[in-house]
């Protein structure tokens, strides 16, 4: 097995880095998952791994990673960041995945205009205005991004967002702690298209604007994972509301339904198939889902036990985009799982994620689908 050499300050970086490996690699020992290696000095790693950086050092000992070959990291996660921090992180361009929490401004976010291949960014800051996005219009970190999460709250001003407009390719935007209005709505519909989707959560205390999200999802826009033609936009609008609250205990209600009913969602491989279903008179529930998708093996199971619960007044299909290569392309699906609920040949809703049956069920019965309990 080939190798490669980093090199890390002899005095080390605060923190750990991290690389991920297949469990027929040798240092796996035939278990495969992350491997953990200290910052400081000469590191040997294989030479395909990709390394992940986590450190939560309030802003000290973060100068060095300024010194580092910029295609060091794919992943970058630092909590206690300052805009020196953001100045040194500035000079990693291989950077995919950057994630920031701590007390920086929006001279630090200006540090960040040269990550040419950046993906995803998360921003997390309570100074943080978004006037620092002025820099990033037109940078070489816009024009790869395709994610942003501003999640500090506080001071973000949601005008700012109107400086990305048409300079920029986000397909997704999280905005969280922040008043959902018709300011925000405003800034958002500047940005898309190409947005695509967008996720919001308000400050604690303070319930999501129904009006908002019927005006945000009739633009086409998914919002908190839910998507809506125009003429369902006020139905759905509670849908996206409660689907930004997340629930300490779904993870339970999801893992309680541990057995698959198999052969309750029929196999589709073949458009046509699916084609034929969907002219005929009953509703279909469509799961694009995917064998590695860990989520995917939490819903299914809940959509088996819905439609065998609904009877002939629901039909439910499984499609593995894998095999299905036309399903993602065909249903404008960015990622799995998603489900979509098909009557008369039109879409009426869609979500994304794994959810517990009392919310589909809900939102079944929002689109005139009664699940009986």
């Amino acid at each position: 097995m080939s190798t490669r050499v980093v090199r890390f300050p002899e005095q080390g970086l605060p923190g750990t880095v991290v690389y991920y490996t297949e469990p027929s690699a040798p240092e796996a020992d035939g278990e495969g998952g992350p491997v953990e290696v200290a910052p400081r000095g000469a590191v040997e790693v294989p030479a395909e791994a990709q390394l992940v950086y986590a450190a939560d050092a309030d802003g000290h000992g973060l100068a060095e990673l300024a010194q580092l070959p910029p295609d060091t990291f794919v992943v970058v996660d630092l909590g206690g960041a300052t805009d020196e921090t953001l100045r040194s992180v500035g000079k990693l361009s291989g950077v995919r995945t950057l994630v920031v929490a701590g007390d920086f401004t929006d001279e630090g976010v200006r540090a960040l205009g040269g990550l040419s291949s950046l993906g995803d960014l998360v921003l997390d800051s309570p100074r943080f205005t978004g006037a620092g996005l002025a820099a990033l219009a037109g940078s070489e970190t816009l024009a790869s991004l395709d994610s942003l999460v501003l999640c500090g709250g506080g001071a973000f001003e949601p005008a700012s967002l109107r400086q990305l407009a048409g300079r920029h390719n986000l397909g997704t935007l999280t905005i969280e702690n922040t008043p959902v209005d018709d300011a925000l709505a405003d800034a958002v519909l500047t940005l898309a298209p190409p947005l695509t989707d967008l996720s919001v959560a308000e400050r604690p205390g303070h319930e999501l604007d129904l009006a908002v999200l019927e005006r945000l999802l009739s633009t086409g826009l998914a919002v908190n994972g839910i998507s809506a033609p125009p003429q369902n936009a006020a139905v759905f609008a509670r849908a996206a509301a409660d689907a930004a609250v997340l629930d300490e205990d779904m993870d339970e209600e999801l893992e309680a339904v541990a057995e698959e009913r198999g052969g309750v969602l029929r196999d589709i491989v073949r458009e046509a198939d699916l084609d034929e279903l969907l002219a005929g008179p009953v509703p279909v529930l469509v799961d694009l889902t995917a064998p590695w998708c860990g989520p995917c093996g939490l819903l299914t199971p809940v959509l088996e036990d819905i439609v065998d619960a609904c009877g002939d007044a629901l039909t439910g299909v499984k499609i593995d985009v894998d095999e299905a290569e036309w399903a993602q392309e065909r249903f404008d699906a960015l990622s799995v799982p998603t489900v979509v609920l098909m009557r008369d040949g039109s879409e009426v809703f869609r979500f994304s994620g794994a959810w517990p049956p009392r919310r589909i069920t809900e939102w079944l019965a929002a689109a005139g689908i009664h699940v009986p309990a």
